[in-house]
């Protein structure tokens, strides 16, 4: 997945030599641009990425029969001579007209290097996600009543196993399993400080985690999410904590058995190689474009510093005040049965806040774009926040993949 495959077609009215040492210029200048591994193929193996090399005008048959045995999107490279360029818009004037996608690539090398690169992480996302294994522990949250996936689409269309384990089988993990001081010292040292939970209430949300980390050991998951208010009731504590950590560690950990929001996390971790944080909208203000969102638990990696308080709503066990630094920043949401709807806005963290009538971990966000589809057809409540700007990854990956 890692080489680009790059077919070099030139017109026979120039010279064989000087077209070979102008393709080979071309592709190293990009290759040592992007650091990126590039081999000149006569046609596409099938297999990871390939790109077009328009290297003059008068191949645009030649071209559009090399696109014929390539998958959509087509990406064509230019270069500002040759008539490289005017071919180029030709061809993707007509791959466009018969239905199909492309892109011409043109610019500097850093340029078309940095392209080249967004399309291995989109086929890599997608070569990640397909055939992987998610579970849903407990079933999803009575309230989330717009959230769910079809498990027929998951298996069917993208190859996913969608696991199911009781939660039953959580608490006997969580319950089977000694916390060290150790254990408890790692969350707790970094800590500015620690207000409500006692030490018990610290040592059961360390052994929470040793429980789902079990399960998901157990049955090779690369994401979850967790029915997680029984575990009010049954542990009296939060797995708060263990979805911190277990994001964290790479697994993708999600709360109240809510589907779509994993679905978001898990693409958002796949195209960026980070975590993200999954929260309630608290409150929006259309006219400056601004918003809040709040959740009791974040994952430490994307945290300046936190607070360790009790859960919110419950004033139970843990939950995790982190300060989430300012910077750029995507969120987004997948959407319905089969996630085909997508929501997604860039925008710029602003602030943490300390209210006490929101979840624990609160963040104040400048939005670029309208706000109004939050509140004229939402796709639901839990949204994802990722640092940095993906608008474009994640709008491609859907586009390319999801979207009917």
């Amino acid at each position: 997945m890692d080489k680009i495959e790059v077919i070099v077609r030139a017109s026979q009215l120039h010279g064989k030599e000087e077209m070979a040492r102008l393709s080979k210029r071309i592709i190293s200048d990009i290759s040592s641009a992007g650091n990126l591994e590039m081999e000149e193929v006569e046609f596409p193996s099938g297999e990871g990425i390939a790109a077009i090399l328009v290297l003059t005008g008068g191949v645009e048959r030649e071209v559009l029969k090399v696109a014929s045995q390539m998958p959509s999107p087509i990406i064509l490279i230019a270069h500002p001579a040759q008539n490289s360029l005017p071919a180029s818009l030709e061809i993707l004037a007509r791959i466009r007209r018969d239905g199909g996608d492309g892109e011409i690539l043109f610019g500097t090398p850093d340029r078309i290097a940095d392209k080249l690169k967004r399309e291995l992480t989109i086929s890599a996302a997608w070569e990640a996600l397909r055939f992987s294994r998610v579970g849903l522990i407990g079933d999803p949250s009575e309230w989330l009543v717009a959230s769910d996936v079809d498990p027929a689409f998951l298996k069917g269309q993208m190859g996913i196993d969608l696991v199911k384990v009781s939660i039953d089988e959580l608490v006997e993990e969580t319950t089977s399993h000694k916390v060290s001081r150790s254990a408890i010292n790692q969350f707790t040292k970094p800590a500015a400080s620690i207000e409500e939970p006692n030490k018990a209430d610290l040592s059961g949300s360390v052994a929470i985690y040793n429980g789902l980390r079990s399960i998901v050991d157990k049955y090779r998951l690369s994401a979850c999410t967790v029915r997680c208010f029984d575990l009010l009731d049954r542990l009296h504590n939060t797995g708060c904590y263990a979805l911190s950590r277990l994001n964290d560690e790479h697994v993708v950990a999600g709360c109240e058995g809510d589907m779509q929001a994993m679905f978001s996390m898990y693409l958002g971790s796949l195209l960026t190689g980070g975590a993200s944080f999954m929260a309630n909208i608290a409150s929006i203000d259309k006219e400056e474009q601004k918003m809040v969102i709040a959740h009791c638990t974040c994952p430490l990696s994307l945290a300046a510093g936190f607070v360790i308080r009790s859960h919110f709503e419950s004033s139970i066990g843990v939950g995790i005040a982190a300060k989430i630094p300012p910077g750029p920043c995507t969120i987004f949401r997948l959407g319905g049965e089969r996630l085909d709807r997508l929501f997604v806005r860039e925008g710029e963290i602003t602030g943490s806040l300390t209210r006490e009538d929101l979840c624990r971990t609160q963040v104040s966000l400048s939005i670029d774009g309208s706000l109004d589809p939050l509140l004229s057809s939402p796709l639901g409540n839990h949204h994802v926040l990722i640092p940095g700007h993906h608008r474009d990854e994640i709008e491609r990956f859907f586009s390319r993949f999801l979207a009917q």
